[in-house]
């Protein structure tokens, strides 16, 4: 084991830090050893940066490589565009590092990783394949080892990769494990547990698989059966591990049973001081509303730089929650990695606006995405929300339009820009967008349902409209929301009982404002009134805020 953990951190790239700072400053001392070409294209790339032109810092990062053919302006030039995620841009530099580096396993992975995101899992295969052999002797444990490093931004892709490698090592308890837990990431747990059973019969001694198998028990919604068969492997242990007692811990806060969660905590602190047991304890006293226990625990994890970000997370909630907004900023900004990284930025904006700060809220954006590229996209995001917020739309408008220049294969940025020229009545610009999205992403459920909605609420050309939400029925035919908008075509049809039958058919699958005032809406149309009267006294109780059942009641009584 102690070999593998050296196998993997071989393969670990962490040549660079995320700061802007940190970057700018590699930038300078490698161009002082370069060629006056590769040095103007890299001042250039520190005026992007400035600009927040972060194509072109990546396009300016490419010039310098092919104008020196340094390696190490090529790992940071790839660094970089993974982290903007760039994908087309980061897998070509992947190959360019692997060519210059043929032995360096961090590059392999690194290209392997770029090929999971583009989906080109055969190369992928090939690669990884080649990694592992690498390390003859051990190659299923490095696969284990190695999964924790691979890219899980297209899920199904990893899926299919791990797939193949429990053909070659069928009879391996670490590849039928790590099949296992991508499989549970990617939401199949009926064949996460298929696999993790036979994780469990090939190993019956290792521990993991059967903790994975309570894991499983605890997604699937069997909390009562997870808590009973952890505690079994618990009480047939003379010393049980601290990772099942964990394990318990979080079954137990998955239930809502806080207390005994913590009690599974506090044994593991009696017998070992385990600083993820700690963290853990803040983390419960803080859902227990023991504030002042919770800052206890995390101002030691914050002093031991253990668990920082969680620390400084769970410290700018607690500031927050005794109304020390400078203290609870402080914080929050400081959490600049991990799962709570955008969550707290988000915080700090909307503790600036509450103070009227609204200038300081923008540059925050601006300034956290341009020092943390990781987090470039999520920023331009939050900027466009918050200038929608205030009613600066043009400005919405033109960084909705970087974010599609930067990801032209995103719908999400589209649909977020139609959406807001719908907003502004501007309404043959929303469907221009939206029929150019649906010929750019026409087999995407969701792009051709927006489109075809859109068009039953924008337009006459019902027609067209039936025709691409019946081909996004085809794509996704159990969605609530399509099944909502094939009713409403239906209705604009004069189709008034099969209009019925569908809206019914997504009102059972998802209870939605707007599917009920549709449903009221066509139950007055064909005068069964008391009908729609008494699903308009529901709805009301279901949704007393909603703005979709006041219009339909106001519509009704007039």
């Amino acid at each position: 084991m102690v070999r593998v953990k050296k196998i993997i951190k071989s393969m670990t790239f962490n040549r660079f830090n995320v700061g802007l700072f940190s970057l700018m400053l590699s930038i300078g001392l490698i161009a002082s050893e370069l060629n006056d070409e590769t040095q103007a294209h890299l001042r250039e790339v520190e005026i992007a940066l400035e600009n927040l032109d972060y194509k072109m810092v990546i396009q300016k990062y490419i010039d310098a490589t092919k104008a020196s053919n340094d390696l190490e302006i090529i790992k940071q030039a790839a660094w970089l565009s993974e982290k903007y995620k760039f994908n087309k841009e980061a897998l070509s530099l992947g190959h360019h590092w692997v060519e210059l580096d043929k032995k360096n396993n961090a590059a392999l992975l690194f290209l392997i990783n770029r090929q999971i995101d583009s989906d080109l899992i055969l190369a992928a295969k090939r690669n990884l394949k080649d990694l592992l052999l690498m390390h003859e002797g051990s190659s299923d444990e490095v696969l284990l080892g190695v999964l924790p490093l691979l890219s899980d931004r297209n899920k199904d892709g990893l899926q299919k990769l791990i797939y193949y490698f429990t053909k070659i090592y069928n009879k391996s308890s670490y590849v039928r494990y790590a099949y296992s837990s991508v499989l549970l990431k990617n939401s199949d747990i009926t064949q996460a547990i298929k696999e993790v059973r036979i994780a469990m019969d090939l190993n019956p001694g290792w521990e993991k698989p059967k903790l994975l198998f309570a894991r499983t028990l605890l997604l699937s919604g069997q909390n009562q059966e997870a808590i009973e068969y952890i505690a079994r492997i618990i009480g047939d242990q003379l010393n049980p591990s601290s990772e099942a007692r964990l394990e318990l811990a979080l079954a137990y806060m998955s239930s809502e049973r806080l207390e005994d969660a913590l009690g599974q905590v506090s044994q593991i602190l009696l017998e070992t001081r385990s600083n993820e047991a700690l963290r853990l304890m803040a983390i419960i006293n803080f859902r227990l509303g023991h504030y002042d226990s919770a800052w206890f625990d995390l101002n030691e994890l914050h002093a031991k730089d253990l668990y920082r970000m969680d620390a400084m997370f769970y410290m700018a909630r607690i500031s927050e929650v005794r109304s020390n907004f400078n203290e609870a900023l402080s914080y929050y900004s400081s959490v600049t990695s991990g799962v709570n990284a955008v969550y707290s930025q988000k915080r700090v904006v909307t503790l600036l606006v509450s103070m009227n700060k609204i200038d300081e809220a923008k540059n925050h954006l601006r300034e956290f995405g341009q020092k943390y590229p990781k987090y470039m996209n999520e920023m331009l995001l939050a900027e466009a929300n918050l200038n929608q917020e205030l009613g600066e739309n043009q400005q919405a408008l033109y960084l909705f339009d970087k974010l599609i220049s930067y990801y032209p294969e995103n719908q999400f940025y589209y649909l977020r820009q139609a959406g807001l020229l719908l907003d502004l009545e501007r309404i043959s610009e929303a469907l221009s967008l939206y029929s150019s999205s649906a010929k750019r992403f026409p087999k995407n459920a969701t792009v051709l349902n927006a489109y075809g909605y859109t068009l039953t609420n924008y337009s006459k050309d019902y027609k067209k409209a039936s025709r691409l939400i019946k081909r996004a029925i085809k794509l996704e035919p159990n969605n609530p929301a399509i099944m909502d908008s094939f009713g409403w075509v239906l209705y604009r049809l004069g189709k008034y009982e099969n209009a019925l039958d569908a809206l019914l058919r997504a009102y059972e699958l998802f209870k939605d404002p707007e599917i009920a005032a549709h449903i009221i809406e066509v139950l007055w149309r064909v005068d069964r009134n008391d009908e729609a009267k008494e699903f308009l006294t529901e709805a009301e109780s279901l949704f007393s805020d909603s703005v979709y059942i006041e219009n339909i009641r106001d519509n009704l009584l007039n």
